[in-house]
């Protein structure tokens, strides 16, 4: 890593997350702020980095602080409303529409990387079909036209494609992609894969699929970065699904624990990782400051563990 300290993704502890008021985000942030082993945050962006604007990100996080822009959180709320939005979209004109998303995240990207130059290090794509079309054919042809025109702009940060559970494993949660058609379309660009710890696990149902999705990825020559969210099968945090559960040594039901971290880090040493980090999610709406805050730090912890 060429930075000490790992990428938060801390949107999902955050009280906006759940439309709390501004003087709770406020102090949300700044007590983040003073948490040490932080490089930067993963942040969505849907029309701006934060539900209050990109000055109030900038106003209330660490100068220093590096950012990945995510495009999931824009991707599945379009999708709640039209299914087949995405850049792995059969439908030709939704999957023009997420490549206009993709414009405006370049936008986004450029402007802020003009004002502070190295401050955003890279957007995680994600390659969501069409729902409803089972057609992984349909959608790695769409993916590889999307990708040939997205791979094609000058981009001011590294383009890193973010695995989701595939669309043709049992009961999928996202159901994009799947890994092995993922990393043939990427195979002759810049871009590399991300592998998120939750995701995979849930695509097989196990806590070993994570580690084959690496070893993948790394013999592909394409192991770019690892985030970490956790799954339970049982428990608030429901039955495998996709929501960014913490660690087992912070919830007693999540399958993630700081040894299965270790396992990741041990299979990817091979590669020159762009960034590692966390995803959390705090489920309580009604959660004070220091229970979010509590999350994610026990969540660093882990991560420390875990690269020692």
């Amino acid at each position: 890593m060429t930075n000490t300290g790992f990428i938060i993704g801390a949107y999902p502890c955050a009280p906006s997350f759940h439309q709390k008021g501004e003087q709770e985000e406020q102090t949300f942030w700044r007590v983040l702020s003073d948490t040490p082993y932080i490089r930067g945050l993963e942040q969505p962006c849907l029309e701006d980095l934060h539900p209050y604007g990109d000055e109030w990100l900038f106003r209330h996080t660490p100068g220093d602080w590096q950012i990945v822009v995510t495009a999931v959180m824009e991707t599945m709320r379009r999708r709640g409303t039209n299914g087949a939005f995405g850049l792995a979209s059969a439908d030709e004109e939704q999957r023009k529409a997420s490549i206009n998303f993709y414009r405006h995240l370049r936008q986004k990207i450029d402007a802020v990387n003009t004002r502070f130059p190295g401050k955003v290090i890279a957007l995680e794509m994600q390659a969501a079909p069409q729902a409803g079309n089972a057609s992984v054919e349909q959608a790695t042809d769409a993916f590889a036209r999307s990708i040939r025109e997205i791979a094609g702009w000058d981009w001011s940060c590294d383009l890193v494609l973010e695995h989701c559970d595939a669309m043709n494993g049992s009961a999928p949660r996202k159901g994009f992609l799947p890994l092995e058609q993922v990393l043939d379309v990427v195979k002759d660009t810049d871009i590399s894969v991300c592998i998120n710890w939750a995701r995979s696990a849930i695509e097989g149902r196990n806590t070993t699929r994570p580690v084959e999705h690496v070893q993948a990825a790394l013999k592909a020559g394409k192991l770019g970065a690892l985030m970490f969210s956790g799954t339970t099968a049982s428990g608030e945090y429901g039955d495998w699904q996709d929501l960014h559960a913490p660690f087992s040594s912070f919830c007693a039901e999540s399958l993630m624990t700081p040894e299965h971290a270790k396992t990741l880090f041990t299979a990817a040493s091979a590669a020159t990782l762009k960034f590692s980090g966390i995803k959390l999610l705090e489920i309580n709406a009604n959660a004070n400051v220091d229970h979010r805050i509590a999350i994610l730090r026990d969540g660093i912890s882990a991560m420390n563990k875990a690269t020692q």
